[in-house]
């Protein structure tokens, strides 16, 4: 099973379907942000090639597995093509041919409708296995042509999991940063990324919004945005963990916040947008919503 016991429900589900020869040709695996679905995807993959030996199959030279990752921020229509011609391809090796797509949601709409075609006639021997965590985004007839796989949170067996990892560490402050996500958690860990809390403290007095965007560059976009989300979100209902701030006007701090989002969507699904002049502007809003105590 996986390493990962909150993925083990999920896996077992399907592996027993594809023993029992019922597992469909094309299957969306969700989740919640930070849960695991590439790794899900991953971990069916392996097995569907019959290499239950390797650790992952995003590294594995395997002539019966494509792997689609995004380019940036869109997975673009050559991509697509490639993997079409991929499953109607004679399979060399395995017991059937992979096709697995990270961030299936970021496919822009000449890859999305090119993918249609193949999961409408899908080979016998081919799985086309989509990972989303943003599954609202997919076109409804991608949707509609795939059978869902939902990742469950068990947030006791992810505290169990991240606490076994990182036994000296506090876990709290990146349990509320990352929406108790526990690969988002680990990975901050890993990459031992401060708490954002006493960052935007000192950016709701900094004197430069260009110099303060410095520190916000270093970060993850999504890990950055969606925990400054969770700290508006806080202070707003008066139960903020950063004890410098307070908020100058509650509307002007949710008008922050629905920025904040719009900005997060921009950087998170196009390639084009100014990452700088967005956190400056970003920065500037902030200022003008919160105050030091």
């Amino acid at each position: 099973m996986s390493a990962m016991p909150w993925l083990d429900a999920p896996l077992r589900s399907v592996l027993e379907r594809h023993a029992q020869e019922r597992l469909p040709h094309a299957l969306l695996i969700r989740a919640a942000e930070g849960w695991g679905e590439i790794e899900l995807a991953d971990q069916i993959a392996l097995n569907l090639l019959g290499r239950e030996d390797a650790d992952t199959a995003r590294t594995l030279a395997h002539p019966d597995l494509r792997w689609v990752a995004p380019e940036g921020s869109v997975i673009k229509v050559d991509d697509i093509r490639d993997v079409a011609s991929f499953a109607v391809g004679t399979r060399q090796t395995a017991p059937a041919k992979v096709v697995l797509i990270e961030s299936a949601e970021l496919m822009n709409p000449s890859a999305a409708n090119a993918l249609l075609k193949t999961l409408e006639e899908p080979p016998a021997d081919t799985y086309l296995l989509l990972a989303s965590a943003r599954p609202g985004r997919l076109l409804p007839t991608i949707v509609s042509r795939c059978q869902s796989v939902l990742i469950g949170r068990d947030l006791p067996l992810a505290r169990e999991w991240l606490a076994a990892r990182w036994p000296e560490v506090d876990l709290a402050e990146k349990l509320f940063e990352c929406g108790d996500a526990p690969l988002s958690v680990d990975l901050a860990l890993e990459q031992e990324e401060p708490p954002l809390g006493p960052l935007l403290a000192v950016l709701s007095g900094a004197s430069s919004a260009s110099q303060a965007v410095a520190d916000l560059l270093s970060w993850d976009v999504d890990r950055l945005t969606s925990a400054w989300y969770r700290h508006c979100a806080a202070l707003l209902g008066g139960n903020g963990r950063i004890k410098a701030l307070s908020v100058t006007e509650p509307g002007r701090l949710s008008d922050f916040a629905d920025e904040l989002m719009d900005i997060r969507r921009q950087l998170l699904t196009t390639n084009s947008a100014n990452q700088r002049l967005l956190y400056e502007r970003l920065v500037v809003r902030w200022q003008g919503a919160v105050r030091l105590s």
